[in-house]
């Protein structure tokens, strides 16, 4: 308003001293364009709005979670199971238009109106996570107070008492169950490794608990498929307490194994469904197929022949040239070029391969397959010819001749600080330092030079002094999806470290070690799969909806986004349709395949950029009779820390009244504010010109320009 009085005096102020004069009617309409423009150049500058506050009520609202887990079916001897005490409790919760119900286990479900009755069929109980979920839905509603129906039994999820002390809202918390100790035997917990290998022992520790039978015996079952593996017996502790029983399985075949422990049923126990726990441990294949190809016999191959026959994780094939095309075992066997896991090779080791006799045909043949990824390992002996090796080996091997140059001569083995820090060198004794109390091989006097990227772990010292030559070179050789692992020992006579002396027994097992570090680790590839696909857990309870995650990578393992992957489930009733993973972005895939039956699954994932396949197992899971009974303890800490109150389930009926008394039901008074522009500016904009245009005109025709 003041801008506009300003805006106008100035206006009529200016046209009072125009040349010409003008007055009357003219005057007036010039003072009012002018004005006009004046009064839209102080709009453009301040922007004026309109801000109008309203208010209404918003009305209160109050959750109701209810436990729908399985739990509430176990029954104490000579009590009714919770499930029953829940379903006559129903009629008296709250009601009423602001009252929101949920049922919730693992997951979390809205329930539309009152609920008559709950499955109570599910396989965890994730309290936090159902109270989170609340605070999601409702956080914007004028949620008053939570009302928690529930045992306390959570099997999932965060504890709740760290969320209630952080909740914006009182939780009133309802126990469900007896709370009191009722006699059981169960089994507390199954402790393996997740990864077993075939043939190999694995220990599996089993834990017992019990209440209300110490002191009695019991026989703990171990078995797979309904199939005992193994058994043995156990003193129940006393209440509170546990006891170990120590018992072992030997797989006999790759893949997803389930073991369940079970623990012998007694009599007057709350529920047998406890008695019970099953662990999932993936079991591989840890031998080794190794082609041995050697340049001629020799003490060193047989030195090395004797070690590996003697593992049975290594599963050797030897080709001992004979002539040029001809070895003593036979021909080269045509499995060279598979891949190892077409039954192929694992590795492929070079006795002094390639000697003089060696076929050049044959030579490319081999370089051939470890260029294409197969790891290698090379030891050199004094049948081997430095020239072949030059003229096919250069591009594979971790170390090449530089210059070739006759004769030998003795040196002892020396860690270099990389050396003393790899794997590799984890020796019996006092590690990488116990190559050098072995005996001197033979070296050669050919200059070695270790190819791009690789690593020196141990170089020829003579007479004490180290001369920087290698000895001992890996590489990590990166080809395709596959990582080719490469090492070479550069010292002829390895077969003196395994026929030591007396005073040097103590030694012995260093040679076989190290030739078992040497196998394993250029047969240990990297991940370097383009797509990558797993079920979320290797195990599920019947019931639970399984879920996998995927990961597809291009050519150089950058993410792809756009890809397609095919899935195909095939179980118990045989194959299920193929279903398309959910892109989650940055390469990340996601698939949620529902509930499936009980049993052994396999899954086969497939896209444009490749495959990926496995196994996982879905089963009843006894989380939820781990402990039979109530927690009113954990119910309590959590009404406490909320600000709430613990009511007792036969006096749910007034919750109402009680909500009331604490002011739980008072009615939110909402302000809501809306600013709106006066005008907007092109339309100020449009008005400023208008108004200097019909200004210039005016004056024109009046003579005034």
């Amino acid at each position: 308003m003041l801008a506009a009085i300003a805006a106008g005096a100035g206006a009529w102020w200016s046209y009072g001293r125009a040349t010409p004069a003008v007055a009357g009617w003219r005057r007036a309409l010039l003072a009012a364009l002018r004005g006009a423009v004046l009064l839209a150049v102080f709009l453009l500058l301040f922007e004026p709005i309109l801000r109008r506050v309203t208010g209404r009520e918003d009305e209160a609202v109050v959750a109701v979670l209810l436990d729908d887990t399985r739990s509430l079916t176990a029954a104490t001897p000579g009590q009714p199971a919770p499930a029953a005490r829940l379903a006559d409790a129903l009629p008296d919760l709250p009601r009423g238009a602001g009252v929101r119900y949920y049922a919730f286990g693992a997951g979390v479900e809205r329930l539309d109106g009152r609920p008559d009755s709950l499955a109570l069929a599910g396989e965890r109980t994730d309290i936090a996570g159902a109270l989170q979920r609340v605070d999601r839905d409702l956080g914007g509603r004028n949620l008053r107070a939570v009302l928690l129906v529930s045992d306390g039994r959570f099997t999932a999820g965060r504890s709740p008492a760290r969320v209630a002390a952080r909740y914006p809202v009182p939780i009133y918390t309802s126990v469900v169950g007896d709370s009191v100790s009722v006699r059981d035997v169960r089994v507390a917990d199954v402790l393996t490794n997740d990864i077993a290998y075939v043939g190999s022992e694995l220990p599996v520790r089993i834990a017992v608990q019990a209440t209300g039978y110490a002191g009695r015996r019991a026989t703990v079952v171990l078995s797979e498929g309904g199939r005992s593996l193994a058994r043995g017996e156990v003193a129940l502790p006393s209440d509170g307490g546990e006891a170990v029983v120590e018992l072992a399985v030997t797989p006999a075949a790759p893949g997803l194994r389930q073991y369940t422990a079970s623990v012998s049923a007694l009599p007057g126990e709350a529920t047998t469904r406890n008695n019970s726990a099953s662990a999932s441990v993936r079991v591989l294949d840890q031998r080794r197929r190794l082609l041995v190809l050697a340049a001629a016999p020799g003490p060193d191959l047989a030195a090395l022949r004797a070690v590996l026959d003697a593992d049975d994780q290594m599963q050797p094939t030897y080709r001992t040239q004979r002539a040029p095309g001809a070895f003593y075992e036979g021909a080269l066997p045509e499995a060279l070029e598979r891949p190892a896991a077409a039954g192929g090779f694992d590795a492929i080791v070079l006795v002094g391969y390639p000697g003089a006799a060696a076929d050049a045909g044959h030579a490319r043949r081999v370089a051939a397959a470890i260029r294409a990824g197969r790891p290698a390992l090379f030891l050199l002996t004094r049948q081997t010819d430095l020239a072949a090796l030059t003229s096919a080996f250069t591009d594979v091997l971790p170390v090449v001749p530089e210059l070739s140059r006759p004769g030998w001569a003795e040196a002892t083995a020396g860690p270099t600080p990389a050396g003393a820090a790899h794997a590799l060198l984890d020796l019996p004794g006092d590690g990488a330092g116990v190559l050098g109390r072995l005996p001197a091989l033979e070296v050669s006097e050919s200059r070695w030079a270790p190819s791009p990227g690789a690593r020196v772990l141990a170089t020829a010292r003579r007479g004490g002094v180290d001369t920087g030559a290698p000895l001992l070179v890996v590489r990590d050789r990166v080809t395709g999806e596959a990582g080719g692992r490469t090492a070479a020992l550069l010292g002829a006579g390895t077969w003196r470290w395994r026929t030591l002396p007396a005073d040097l027994a103590g030694l012995a097992p260093v040679y076989p070690r190290l030739i078992d570090n040497l196998v394993r680790w250029t047969t240990t590839r990297e991940d370097r799969r383009r797509v990558r696909v797993r079920p979320t857990r290797p195990a599920f309870a019947a019931g639970e909806r399984v879920q996998f995650t995927g990961q597809v990578y291009d050519e150089a393992l950058q993410p792809v986004s756009d890809a397609e992957i095919r899935v195909v489930l095939a179980g118990p009733g045989g194959q299920r349709p193929a279903r398309t993973m959910r892109a989650l972005g940055n390469g990340r895939y996601g698939l949620d395949a529902g509930a499936l039956p009980p049993g052994r699954w396999t899954f086969d994932a497939r896209t444009a950029q490749g495959s990926d396949r496995g196994v996982f197992a879905v089963g009843a899971v006894a989380d939820e009779f781990r402990q039979p009974g109530a927690d009113p303890a954990l119910m309590r800490e959590v009404a406490l820390r909320s600000g709430g109150r613990a009511v007792p389930l036969d006096s749910v009926a007034g919750v109402m009244d009680l909500f009331r008394r604490d002011g739980r039901l008072e009615p939110r008074v909402v302000e809501r504010t809306e600013e709106t522009p006066l005008l907007d500016m092109p339309l100020l904009l449009g008005l400023i010109i208008a108004c200097l245009t019909a200004e210039w005109v005016a004056r024109k025709r009046w003579g005034m320009v």
